[in-house]
């Protein structure tokens, strides 16, 4: 919860809901019934950027942010991963996992040590961000689903930066609510196909588009930061339009400084006199590819998870 001189912005939290809700089901719609491919185009490039903002505001409600009272703000945060297509328990799991072991080994997608596979570290990273990150979070919709014991066995604990994430997820009452969110997330996307008489080619244009926007840049705030928990992030520069798009969300350090601080207060937060690297800047540079270190992991820090 948020200190009572940092209040959350509620009330811009549910406009922004609203118009985002309204936005998807409008460009959903009209990708499938656009009478000609540039216009479904059109859709699909707004409809990645719209759901930037959703993604935010999914993860001030990991923080209990998104609202002041915890059910509402648990509330919203479900109904914004149905919209996302992902369990939101499961979501806020591995956010908080990521607070823990932030810049670690597991979590070392931009860098790599001279005794691993180079190329396989670059084929890792590339295909986190053309859009497999994004897509695994389907299959863990899928899986809870149908088999959620099937998403804790060797072939995903083997690889150490899924058993990262999916550490600790295996308790009774976390799969309980992932496979009931995962389940009303399926219904749901079901029903708005149907209700809306969506097309396959539109649908899937819009959530490639959003896939790939997201997952490209979702790292792109920690990319080449120091290997420390908390101050391994950027607080990156962005044109004014790109707080009203990523919500203050390129003000990473600061979150990770204060991740109690709702997202509007943030730039409080930031050294007006510090050098800041460029958003767009440090994108390019993540295609470049992972860089070779030999500076060690940081150790995890042990912070407490609130699942309510």
């Amino acid at each position: 919860m948020a200190p009572d001189a940092y209040k959350i912005p509620y009330k811009l939290n549910l406009a922004v809901t609203i118009v985002c809700s309204v936005g998807y089901f409008l460009l959903l719609y009209l990708a499938s019934h656009a009478s000609h491919y540039i216009w479904m185009l059109g859709c699909a490039v707004v409809f990645a950027f719209m759901m930037v903002p959703v993604y935010s505001l999914i993860h001030e409600a990991e923080h209990q942010l998104l609202h002041p009272h915890d059910k509402t703000n648990t509330l919203l945060g479900r109904w914004l991963c149905m919209l996302f297509i992902v369990p939101y328990t499961f979501m806020k799991h591995c956010h908080l996992k990521h607070h823990k072991k932030n810049r670690t080994d597991e979590e070392m997608w931009d860098l790599y040590y001279e005794h691993q596979n180079k190329w396989k570290r670059y084929g890792n990273m590339y295909g986190m961000m053309v859009g497999i990150g994004y897509f695994a979070l389907w299959l863990s919709v899928l899986l809870f689903a149908t088999w959620p014991r099937l998403l804790y066995t060797r072939f995903f604990r083997s690889k150490p930066e899924i058993a990262g994430f999916i550490r600790g997820s295996d308790t009774k009452e976390k799969i309980r609510k992932s496979t009931y969110e995962s389940w009303a997330i399926i219904v749901f996307q079901v029903a708005v196909f149907m209700l809306l008489d969506l097309h396959w080619q539109g649908y899937l244009l819009l959530f490639t588009a959003h896939g790939f926007l997201w997952s490209s840049q979702n790292y792109v705030n920690h990319a080449f930061s120091p290997r420390d928990i908390i101050n391994g992030a950027h607080n990156l520069r962005m044109p004014a339009w790109g707080k009203w798009v990523y919500l203050n969300f390129n003000l990473h350090q600061a979150h990770h400084q204060h991740p109690q601080i709702p997202w509007v207060h943030l730039p409080a937060f930031v050294n007006r006199g510090s050098q800041r690297m460029s958003f767009f800047r440090n994108y390019l540079e993540l295609w470049k590819g992972p860089k070779l270190t030999n500076v060690p992991e940081p150790v995890k820090q042990q912070v407490q998870e609130n699942d309510s």
